[in-house]
């Protein structure tokens, strides 16, 4: 059987964190959370994820998008979502800016954002 894929949710509020890790671990993920990029450095390293879903206002030294940079210069082929509270149209500018591989606005289905994980990972949906 093939491992699982690897998925990192970076986010400052731990409803967000909960939801989105019970919703992927049910889709058959293997999940860790870090409520903001700090956390998320420690994380990279040893949990090597495949994709990131990743807050842009975040508190700490890097918001979201500088991070969504640096994980891009770190890690060859890591996928990245932005899921942000921002507006649609912030969202997407930051998104092409940063070249996040996908884009959501909290407040959105749930169900959409992993049916595009699924997608970006090459994982059929359950």
């Amino acid at each position: 059987m093939p491992a699982r894929k690897r998925i990192l949710i970076v986010d400052d509020d731990p409803a967000v964190l909960e939801m989105l890790k019970t919703l992927l671990e049910r889709s058959g993920y293997d999940v860790r959370t870090a409520a903001n990029t700090i956390g998320a450095g420690y994380l990279l390293k040893d949990f090597s994820p495949d994709l990131v879903v990743l807050d842009i206002m975040l508190p700490g030294s890097l918001s979201g998008d500088q991070a969504c940079d640096t994980l891009r210069s770190l890690c060859a082929g890591i996928k990245i979502v932005f899921y942000s509270g921002l507006t649609e149209d912030k969202l997407s500018e930051l998104g092409a800016k940063h070249r996040a591989d996908a884009v959501f606005a909290k407040g959105g289905r749930p169900s959409a954002l992993v049916k595009a994980i699924g997608r970006l990972l090459g994982v059929a949906a359950p």
